[in-house]
């Protein structure tokens, strides 16, 4: 009896590694436009996706954010922040580097789950959204970005 229970148990664990492990491959970073050296002298906003494969937030907002960025594509500048390893947070902290963004990226660093919406001039966050959002949020704070603009 006990040994079926150990069995069921140590089955039970296997079945949810192998499913954590499928969600997690399934899970990339979302791909952006590069934003060019010529391009940081824009005033469009940022919006930035602080990401990992294994951030549970980052596997359910995955519609909502490519809904996002198909709506705002040309009128924001999309980066991806990747926290999944030390060799992805490394190469986000240089485009981090490479955009002006380093104080942002230091000071949020590491909050997967999270999507941040930059003055695009003073590069200042506007708005840190957190945890499970639908797309309507995303959209209304980078839309009163974009008022603040005109």
């Amino acid at each position: 009896m006990r040994k079926r229970w150990v069995l069921a148990v140590l089955s039970a664990v296997g079945l949810l590694a192998a499913a954590a492990a499928i969600l997690i491959a399934l899970n990339p970073a979302p791909r952006v436009p590069l934003v060019s050296a010529g391009d940081s002298a824009s005033s469009q906003p940022y919006v930035i996706k602080l990401h990992a494969r294994w951030c549970l937030i980052c596997m359910t907002t995955k519609g909502a954010w490519a809904a996002v960025q198909q709506d705002y594509a040309g009128r924001v500048r999309f980066v991806v922040f990747d926290f999944t390893s030390d060799a992805t947070t490394e190469a986000s902290r240089i485009e981090a580097g490479r955009l002006g963004l380093g104080t942002v990226f230091e000071e949020y660093g590491g909050e997967t789950g999270t999507v941040l919406v930059l003055d695009g001039v003073a590069k200042e966050v506007r708005h840190a959204l957190h945890g499970h959002r639908q797309a309507a949020d995303y959209r209304a704070a980078i839309d009163a970005t974009l008022a603040a603009l005109r």
